[in-house]
């Protein structure tokens, strides 16, 4: 089920285990949304969503992080939970890496529940960076506002302006990225738009295979 070719390599399984077979400083960027496993619970009186698969936590943080570490050779963003944060944050600081915390501002958020409480208008991303990594923003704060996509191929889904933005401003033309949780492609997507190479991993293989789809689609058109 394994894809490999000049823009791609798509893996099928453990994200643990398949990043073992990327050679070490092999990656230039990583940009990955792993389940934040905080939204699929039991109602409190309010409409509650339920994300499948898509928010259940398949594997340990820290140890995938170790692995993970071994990798990337530049710049790493996770979107995360908000009981995340701190763990992934911690991490890369003990490794002595600088790191940000940045937010996804959703210029059209869902009006679910809002007639109760605020919004859910932002999610998260932990911004960590290896010395000598590539940027190319200037002084531009780490708060990125585009709207939510109405795809529904996945129930987390991100943009793919917002992955072009995020890849385009930690990255070159030609680099390699790396999302480990690759969900329905949509960095892959971006990768291939804007030039880049891509790994991607994706433990449900309904979801890889909708990914390897949507990226064969770009390719195909670019050609």
């Amino acid at each position: 089920m394994d894809i490999k070719n000049e823009n791609t390599w798509l893996l099928q399984g453990d994200c643990i285990q398949r990043m073992e077979e990327i050679p070490d400083g092999s990656v230039d960027l990583v940009v990955a949304d792993i389940p934040y496993d905080e939204v699929n619970r039991k109602s409190s009186g309010l409409r509650t969503l339920d994300k499948g698969v898509a928010d259940i936590k398949t594997f340990d943080i820290n140890d995938c992080l170790d692995v993970l570490f071994t990798k990337f050779n530049g710049s790493c963003y996770i979107f995360c939970g908000i009981s995340q944060i701190s763990t992934i944050n911690d991490y890369f600081r003990n490794k002595g890496l600088t790191t940000r915390l940045c937010q996804w501002e959703k210029s059209n958020p869902s009006p679910m529940n809002g007639d109760k409480l605020w919004l859910s208008g932002s999610e998260f991303c932990l911004f960590a960076r290896k010395p000598k990594a590539t940027f190319n923003r200037h002084c531009e704060k780490p708060i990125w506002k585009f709207p939510v996509g109405r795809s529904k191929l996945h129930p987390t889904e991100k943009p793919v302006k917002l992955m072009e933005y995020i890849i385009e401003s930690s990255s070159n033309l030609g680099d390699t990225v790396l999302d480990f949780t690759m969900g329905s492609g949509t960095t892959g997507v971006a990768c291939m738009k804007t030039g880049r190479r891509f790994i991607g991993i994706e433990l449900d293989k309904s979801y890889f295979n909708i990914a390897r789809e949507r990226i064969e689609e770009v390719l195909t058109c670019a050609n």
